[in-house]
């Protein structure tokens, strides 16, 4: 077996992150170290890739890990720094072929198959509210807390604005990176779409 043993909603940390030039020097990743008590779990997102598929595939990855961490801001100029201490949850499960065998009892490659915030959320989704209990004598009320958490536009989640606004147009400052290409130059990428999936 390889890479950190399966498991499901295990708390992580991210240790490390890389940018890294793929073998065909056509392209490259973001790689991210996500570490438990367990082992590591080493991700890569095919953010430079020639197929728009990979790219589309690795931006919605991404923006899972970004809204599970909180942590929005990607420096590609740093190798995606702000990332590392960021924690989680998240589900290790083998590779599809790689489940273990009568041949290989004990499984092969294994991958990170999902991300939850810590409170065990999946990032996107909305919150899960446990229901009430219930005796069978009589129907309790639920104890108001505040009013409920709601998902606002741009994909934050907050208590409901006071008023309807208008949501603006204009991607917020900051939205606009360079992204070093692995092996050349920069280009300019727009990173709104890893917030908004």
């Amino acid at each position: 077996m390889s890479g950190h043993p399966p498991a499901l909603k295990i708390p992580f940390t991210i240790t490390g992150t890389a940018i890294v030039e793929n073998a065909s020097k056509d392209g490259g990743f973001f790689q991210v170290d996500l570490t438990s008590q367990i082992g590591t779990q080493i991700a890569r997102y095919n953010v430079w890739n020639k197929s728009p598929k990979a790219v589309e595939i690795a931006h919605g990855q991404l923006s899972a890990l970004c809204r599970a961490t909180g942590i929005y801001n990607i420096d590609w100029g740093n190798e995606g720094a702000a990332l590392r201490g960021g924690k989680g949850l998240m589900d290790i499960g083998y590779q599809k072929g790689e489940e273990p065998t009568s041949e290989k009892p004990n499984g092969g490659y294994t991958e990170l198959k999902k991300v939850y915030d810590n409170a065990g959320n999946e990032p996107g989704k909305p919150i899960q509210q446990q229901q009430p209990q219930t005796t069978g004598f009589a129907q309790q009320q639920p104890v108001a807390q505040g009013q409920p958490l709601t998902q606002q536009p741009g994909g934050g989640w907050g208590n409901p604005p006071a008023q309807q606004q208008q949501p603006n147009q204009q991607p917020p400052q900051g939205w606009q990176q360079q992204q070093p290409q692995p092996g050349n130059g920069s280009t300019t990428t727009d990173r709104a779409s890893l917030a908004t999936r």
